[in-house]
């Protein structure tokens, strides 16, 4: 159902063409030539009660087996004049003796024009009832005259059209449709506009969501604002009774009243106002709520039934069940009707927010990376430690240079996180609680320890560098000794891990630039014969160089890059301190 408006000028060859453009999508339908009708292509084909609806607005998408037979909508926004209703009923009275039942919203635009149609209709002889809904829950505040529809009117669709798809008379539908109107009740809360989609943040995570003002919309444009937390929109309902949720099961006319045991059906209308993760807290603490009262919804409908583009809202509807007959007519399912949703709630007597399950696997995450792959001599270790301490200490001591870095596109950040994990690090390290004589550990507990300690999308780049690297040395054997060669090897595949995950390359100015030239040159040099410590130091010099390069139009480079050229150049100088001339594994 579709509530946007749009210019005036032309508005009848707009809405033509707006339908041939919702009937080209759904090829189930089609469109009668002799005015703005939506019907279904096989009508002449059901045998069973024809059900109309029509109004200012669009509502072809619910037109389908099991639903709606036609829909009329009329020019300018207007409700559709009685000639065209009249045509119409005549239409779908051709051949037919079953008769048509005829769903309209409560405004007087419409029960006018139809009300004239069907009595012309029924003056011809044909079998025609009108069923008018008018669900709002301050109907009763206002004159006949003035009474609104919300979203029900939505579930009386389904319900009928399966009645009709089951063979039930029209004296039947109507009788029980016209029961259903007694027993539901509709609201709709109006969201202020600062709170539609501000910023594209979720108010339930940015703490908005749990204090935002909403407006209870009445026909009058008079409003009742109530703050309360959005997430729990039952309690709307309740603080301005719309329902009574009463133990003696006293009858109240004017107000839907559940008592202990009832069965409720609920339809929550998402007007594009809230997110799914808010729309489906709202489910789940309208669930809470109801079920300490005892009471079973028994289906809960969510998803965007009513669109309206100048009137951001939520509307949520009550459905009170007194037999089940009503849920065979709701999960009846004869078809595709774009504008229901089905689901699947079928299994239990109620719906419950109790919905976890234990998963299979029972061992716990290791602490503590397992033992495998080569293992370093002491004197290697001894020089792992040192050039780790010093990579902590150079990070420490540009915290404010990686700050103002980073704050010229960032959030300025990143020189302080870089100091918080390194001063971590540093701790673990002596108390032994990093193990560094095993590559494969020493990466393994690296890449978990980053990225719960460096967190967001630095820590997990820096996981998956140190993970891939680890990767890399599972697959050499234990009983080989530590080479240049492997630790080349390890550093490339997480270069290329980074590749992949981080959807980058080279030159596009991120972290990955330095990190790739530096396995290239390495790599070149040492191919072309030079010395361990040269082909190192040339290629920490050309990490530094792609660094620069990352600046592009900025004043300074990127922070991560600029991040990685401190740690590489600081091991670099750890590992020359104390390199000896006989050890052929570093």
């Amino acid at each position: 159902m579709d509530f946007k408006i749009i210019s005036s000028h032309g508005m009848s060859l707009k809405i033509r063409s707006s339908l041939v453009g919702g009937t080209c999508l759904n090829q189930e339908v089609r469109l009668f030539d002799f005015g703005n009708v939506v019907v279904r292509k096989d009508y002449m084909e059901d045998e069973g009660v024809r059900v109309l609806s029509g109004g200012p607005y669009y509502i072809g998408d619910f037109v389908g087996k099991g639903m709606l037979t036609a829909a009329i909508q009329g020019d300018n926004f207007t409700a559709p004049t009685s000639n065209l209703i009249l045509r119409t009923l005549r239409e779908l009275s051709y051949n037919h003796i079953m008769g048509t039942l005829v769903i309209i919203p409560a405004s007087s635009g419409c029960t006018l024009n139809f009300g004239l149609a069907i009595e012309r209709a029924i003056n011809d002889e044909l079998a025609v009832k009108m069923l008018t809904v008018s669900d709002d829950l301050f109907n009763d505040k206002h004159q006949q005259i003035s009474q609104r529809t919300l979203s029900a009117i939505i579930l009386l669709y389904k319900i009928a059209g399966a009645m009709s798809a089951a063979k039930k008379s029209l004296i039947e539908i109507y009788e029980y449709c016209q029961k259903m109107c007694q027993q539901v009740q509709s609201m709709e809360v109006n969201l202020p506009n600062p709170y539609v989609t501000p910023n594209s943040t979720c108010m339930c995570i940015d703490g908005t969501f749990s204090s935002i003002k909403a407006t209870l919309s009445q026909m009058d444009h008079t409003v009742a604002t109530i703050k309360v937390p959005l997430a729990t929109m039952i309690h709307i309902i309740q603080d301005t009774n719309s329902f009574r949720i009463d133990p003696s099961k006293v009858v109240d006319t004017a107000r839907l009243t559940l008592c202990s045991g009832d069965n409720l059906v609920i339809l929550l209308n998402n007007n594009a106002v809230i997110t799914t993760t808010e729309q489906n807290i709202c489910v789940k603490d309208v669930l809470d709520y109801l079920t300490a009262f005892n009471i079973n919804v028994v289906r809960f409908y969510v998803g965007n039934f009513i669109k309206c583009s100048d009137n951001p809202s939520l509307t949520i509807t009550l459905l009170k069940v007194d037999d089940s007959s009503v849920l065979t007519y709701l999960d009846a399912n004869y078809g595709n009707v774009p504008g229901w949703r089905a689901v699947n709630q079928s299994i239990g007597p109620s719906l419950t927010t109790a919905v976890s399950i234990p998963g299979n696997l029972r061992r716990k995450e290791r602490i503590t990376p397992p033992i495998r792959g080569p293992k370093l001599s002491d004197e290697a270790s001894n020089i792992m430690y040192f050039a780790m301490q010093f990579a902590c200490d150079a990070l420490i001591s540009c915290e404010k240079q990686l700050n103002v870095i980073d704050s010229e596109k960032g959030d300025g950040d990143t020189g302080t996180r870089m100091k918080t994990v390194a001063e971590l690090l540093i701790k673990r390290m002596r108390q032994d609680k990093v193990i560094l004589n095993y590559p494969f550990t020493f990466f393994e507990t690296m890449s978990r320890f980053l990225e719960k300690s460096l967190g967001g999308t630095s820590g997990c780049i820096y996981s998956i560098l140190f993970e891939a690297a680890a990767k890399r040395f599972a697959g050499f054997k234990d009983s080989l000794d530590v080479t240049t060669d492997m630790w080349l090897e390890s550093f490339k595949a997480a270069a290329d891990a980074l590749q992949k995950y981080g959807n980058t390359r080279f030159g596009e100015g991120t972290l990955y630039d330095p990190i790739y030239i530096f396995c290239v040159t390495a790599k070149e040099e040492l191919g072309n014969g030079a010395d361990i410590l040269i082909a190192v130091e040339k290629a920490v010099r050309k990490s530094e160089e792609a660094i620069s390069m990352t600046k592009r139009d900025k004043k300074y480079p990127d922070p991560g890059a600029h991040a990685v050229g401190i740690w590489i150049r600081a091991i670099f100088e750890g590992v020359k301190l104390r390199w000896p001339v006989d050890v052929a594994c570093m």
